[in-house]
């Protein structure tokens, strides 16, 4: 072995043994971090919303949803006359946007459609303290809640942009097969991570 040999195996040997005691940076650190606990909060998110989904069937189930939906002080004709499109369509949304979200896959689609059904629904509460089906209203002294389901609505915003770590676009490393610069892959990459 040469000495130009013998040295560029030391050098190698020495940065195999560097790469073995290397620390990451704080902001490495700190991103990563942020990465998984944006992911594990839309895994519980998810979680809630398949919950409140399910719940949808049950009353379905049990016979209550019309009184669900005419229970509301202010709900326009046309919801309280299509009662079972409008309550099926949110227990899908619920139930299948809960779902791709704890799955981590369609994660953008449905965190955004997650975002919009929470939305109307605090629309048609009352906007979270206008005159709704509780019977608190803006008027009402001391009265300061703007409700949980805008507040799950903003969550689900946030939700939209978050990175993940976890679920089966990672798995299945969905970012890297689609990693091309045409539309195709881009819309693929925005619509499946």
């Amino acid at each position: 072995m040469t000495t130009s040999h013998a040295g560029i195996q030391l050098a190698e040997e020495i940065r195999a043994t560097a790469k073995v005691f290397q620390v990451p940076s704080a902001a490495e650190t700190n991103a990563r971090g942020t990465v998984k606990t944006l992911s594990a909060m839309r895994v519980l998110f998810g979680a809630i919303f398949l919950f409140d989904g399910i719940l949808k069937w049950q009353l379905f189930a049990t016979g209550q949803m019309q009184g669900v939906i005419d229970g509301q002080v202010y709900t326009p004709a046309w919801l309280t006359s299509n009662w079972v499109l409008f309550g099926t369509l949110v227990g899908l949304g619920e139930t299948a946007g809960g779902l791709f979200l704890i799955l981590g896959i369609f994660q953008r689609p449905a965190a955004l459609w997650s975002a919009l059904l929470m939305g109307f629904i605090w629309a048609f509460g009352g906007f979270g303290g206008f005159p709704s089906a509780i019977g608190a209203s803006w008027n009402t002294a001391g009265y300061t809640d703007l409700g949980g389901d805008l507040m799950l609505s903003l969550v689900f915003v946030v939700l939209v942009f978050a990175p993940y770590a976890y679920g089966l676009a990672k798995a299945w490393k969905l970012r890297e097969r689609f990693s091309g610069a045409g539309m195709r892959d881009r819309v693929l990459r925005a619509l499946l991570t």
